[in-house]
């Protein structure tokens, strides 16, 4: 059988996705609300661009890879003005958005008859172009099977956590954690300059703690540009204002996030699509 998959979205896991698909032998369609972008990536691996999501066929699955709720939302809203749901297969959500969203839009598709299930990953874009994902699935039970079954085209592990939006849940639970060490460095480099102590002696001083590796790896992502980065800047700012929203929502109080949130953003405002640990930089420079 050869799926037919569409992926909404062809930034950095979008267009990375898609490399997976076509190597997989999918029949791979994209959409991007710049057409441009589409089209550039559909130059280069073998799909097709949906420009009027009017003219869309059908298909067994889309992938939604888009920045932030709005942009999620306004797709979604889109494919419901247009009863386009009925073409769109498992409605997949793999981007980061928060759960109240996140529920909104499953409440939303499920009464216009469509299907919409949480798809958060872990990896990054070479974990996506390499079909290495690691996928949390949350949705109606009884689409599990199929939405494993697509899962399966770009993941090396799957998890089904339950109901929605548990998924989302965990994502931001774990970015939580994952996004925080280079706001972490930047302050404990800034002790370092404040004293005229060399970066090398803290890195391998460092490597005789638990947590030494850690510092070493992503000390070299902060002095170290890339040309391709594998989480932005800008979207680590977006990560962690959901996170801080949605913990108030619940009646927390977001003391780390919120600052982590306001890190990311500093250096947003001047470099938003550099690798997200050299933020790290850029707080010692505007503070």
């Amino acid at each position: 059988m050869v799926y037919r998959i569409l992926v909404a979205g062809a930034g950095l896991m979008g267009s990375s996705l898609v490399r997976c698909l076509v190597s997989r032998g999918v029949e791979v369609f994209v959409y991007n609300r710049n057409v441009e972008k589409a089209r550039s990536l559909c130059s280069t691996v073998k799909c097709r661009v949906i420009e009027d999501l009017d003219l869309m066929d059908n298909v067994d699955a889309s992938v939604i890879f888009l920045f932030d709720d709005q942009a999620v939302m306004d797709f979604v809203y889109t494919l419901i003005e247009k009863n386009l749901l009925s073409r769109t297969g498992i409605l997949m959500n793999s981007s980061t958005i928060s759960p109240e969203t996140s529920l909104m839009l499953y409440r939303m598709v499920r009464d216009h008859g469509g299907i919409y299930i949480e798809a958060p990953v872990y990896g990054s874009t070479d974990e996506a172009s390499a079909c290495n994902l690691v996928t949390m699935l949350a949705g109606d039970s009884g689409i599990e099977g199929k939405a494993r079954e697509i899962a399966l085209l770009y993941s090396s592990k799957i998890y089904w956590v339950g109901g929605i939006p548990k998924a989302m849940a965990l994502k931001l639970a774990l970015n939580n954690i994952g996004l925080i060490m280079p706001a972490v460095l930047a302050e404990s480099l800034a002790l370092l300059d404040s004293y005229d102590v060399d970066q090398e002696l803290f890195s391998e001083i460092a490597g005789n703690l638990w947590f030494g590796n850690m510092v070493r790896r992503y000390l070299a992502r902060i002095n170290i540009p890339v040309s391709t980065p594998r989480f932005t800047i800008s979207g680590a700012a977006k990560d962690y204002r959901v996170i801080s929203y949605t913990l108030m929502l619940k009646g927390y109080t977001p003391l780390l996030s919120q600052a982590a949130s306001n890190f990311y953003s500093l250096a947003a405002r001047d470099v938003p699509g550099e690798d997200y640990p050299r933020a790290a930089l850029y707080y010692r420079r505007k503070t």
